[in-house]
């Protein structure tokens, strides 16, 4: 069984911080059935980060967001390998198993 719980907002801003460009990165299984991690949360999560940031005044993200199928099977992270290769910082809104595939 897998369980999974977000983070607070203000502790993915301190995480993300020495970043500009952050793509986050959800799974469209397992965690979208736990509702911690699939494209709604992303989405969510894209808005709450982009509202956060203009509430502060703060300019310095810029953020884009992509849902995988399973995002602890290579195959799909293969598949959105370029977007990574443009970003400075991912964050994955996987399982431990997901975030090991993308690092």
């Amino acid at each position: 069984m897998i369980v999974a719980e977000q983070k607070s907002l203000e502790e993915i801003r301190r995480m993300i911080t020495p970043y500009q460009r952050v793509l986050i990165v959800g799974c469209g299984t397992c965690m979208t059935v736990c509702d911690a991690g699939g494209e709604r949360e992303v989405s969510f999560l894209h808005s709450a980060l982009r509202l956060a940031q203009a509430k502060t005044g703060d300019s310095q993200h810029s953020f884009s967001e992509h849902t995988v199928k399973r995002q602890c099977d290579p195959e799909f992270i293969d598949l959105i390998a370029d977007k990574i290769a443009e970003v400075d910082a991912v964050l994955s809104l996987g399982c431990g198993i997901g975030v090991q595939a993308i690092a």
